[in-house]
């Protein structure tokens, strides 16, 4: 007999992964997946599958959808079998999905699933109507007080992986007879959890949810702000009042000629593009200490010594351009899908100054960003940089005498009286090609 199993799982990576480990067996087919709990659900209902694999958490909130989804499917459909995977070892969570009473549920510990035919048991458990729990769990609630010598029985049994059939041989006693056993020994122990307040299990479920719920918003806050300032606003800084002022080197990249390129591309592929170009300058920018500011279009704005102050912010900006450059010439070497790309060449322009770094906005939106003089320089030298050259001002070649550069002369920069003396600097792979001045430059 096939078993038809229905499997759920956001992550796609561990969802193909464990799809293929369970199709790979002759006895189980996988006949629909789901990346969140309402899809769970449904496709649940339109498949009726002999078994549901699901992990304990899931979109849209990623606290214990898992659970309630396993509920939810033997209410409906008392003849499907579900197991939940987890990452958590506390018995709580194992409490809260078995002490209800319902049959046909399996808690297993994420680990197993690379040991061998753990997963796999547990699926035929459930399928033949019974319950399971991972041996860790079970081992550990057999050493709790409440645990009378016939739980322990049970538990220690659980503990070495058996099944029912086998625990009714140990006990010479039949399934059916284990199954109530089992079933009674989790509601005892989860009612026990629950003395002294109306529902334990269901307060630990909602202090979890407040837990998921700051974590997911500090997740969030971190996509948008640098990490050391959701850091500090987690702590319970006042954005509005972070702002202070230091020394940085600031950088700006963008790449030569986007315009024309653009204009052969599709909006798709627009977007792979920048997006593949975008995500390679952000990793070396992080790998260098930098702190990614804003990026505009296919412009990079960077800065280094901000929001946390470091010594050596100007060698860390000049080097981090030269990482760039070389970053870039390897992405050209890889192709980029379209024969409208031939290869991309970016210019890069850093200053070094004083700027009042914080939280800066106004109408009920705040961004942290750097403002002052020296950005503004920065943002005009990027347009002085040719595709796949490095220009920097003088403030910033004084702080990093170790890194070699050449004087290009001063230049006059738009809303600035006195000239600025700009170096080329010297990366010993010096470009054919000038390229085309920056598409955001005024």
């Amino acid at each position: 007999m096939t078993i038809r199993v229905v499997l759920g799982e956001d992550n796609v990576l561990v969802r193909e992964g464990v799809r293929a480990l369970l199709n790979s067996y002759e006895e189980i087919e996988v006949v629909g997946v789901a990346a969140d709990a309402p899809s769970l659900l449904a496709t649940a209902a339109e498949h009726l599958p002999d078994v549901v694999v699901t992990d304990i958490k899931m979109p849209p909130s990623f606290q214990l959808e898992g659970i309630d989804c396993a509920h939810a499917i033997r209410l409906s459909h008392p003849g499907t079998g579900v197991v939940v995977l987890s990452a958590h070892d506390d018995e709580a969570y194992a409490l809260a999905l078995l002490g209800g009473g319902h049959r046909g549920l399996a808690y297993l510990l994420k680990d197993r699933i690379a040991q061998g035919d753990e997963l796999v048991r547990a699926i035929h458990e459930v399928h033949a109507g019974g319950s399971a729990v991972d041996p860790t769990i079970a081992e550990r609630l057999s050493g709790h007080r409440e645990a009378d010598d016939r739980d322990r029985e049970v538990l220690d049994m659980m503990s070495r992986g058996l099944g029912y059939a086998q625990m009714a041989a140990a006990l010479g006693t039949t399934q059916e007879a284990v199954d109530r056993r089992v079933t009674e020994l989790f509601m005892r122990m989860a009612a026990q959890a629950e003395a002294g307040s109306s529902s334990a299990v269901d307060d630990m479920k909602r202090l979890h949810a407040a837990v998921v719920e700051k974590e997911t918003s500090v997740g969030a806050l971190r996509s948008f702000v640098p990490q050391q300032v959701a850091d500090k606003l987690e702590a319970g800084a006042d954005g509005a009042t972070m702002s202070q002022e230091l020394e940085v080197t600031v950088l700006f990249s963008d790449i030569r000629g986007f315009s024309a390129i653009a204009e052969r591309l599709s909006a798709r592929e627009i977007a792979d593009v920048v997006g593949r170009h975008l995500s390679a300058m952000a990793s070396v920018i992080a790998e260098h200490g930098g702190t990614i500011d804003k990026f505009q279009g296919d412009a990079v704005m960077a800065i280094f010594g901000a929001p946390d102050p470091l010594p050596d912010h100007a060698e860390r900006g000049l080097r981090c351009a030269i990482a760039m450059q070389r970053r870039q010439s390897e992405l050209n070497d890889h192709g980029w899908g379209t024969e409208a790309v031939a290869g991309l060449l970016v210019g890069i322009g850093l200053n070094t100054g004083t700027v009042i770094a914080g939280a800066i906005g106004g109408g009920g939106r705040l961004e942290y960003t750097v403002i002052g003089d020296a950005v503004n320089i920065a943002q005009r030298l990027q347009s002085e940089a040719g595709g796949g050259e490095i220009v920097a001002a003088a403030s910033t070649i004084g702080a990093a005498p170790a890194v070699p550069a050449a004087s290009i002369g001063t230049r006059y920069v738009k809303g600035r009286e006195e000239p600025v003396e700009v170096f080329r600097i010297l990366t010993g792979a010096e470009p054919a090609s000038e390229g085309s001045p920056s598409d955001l430059d005024p």
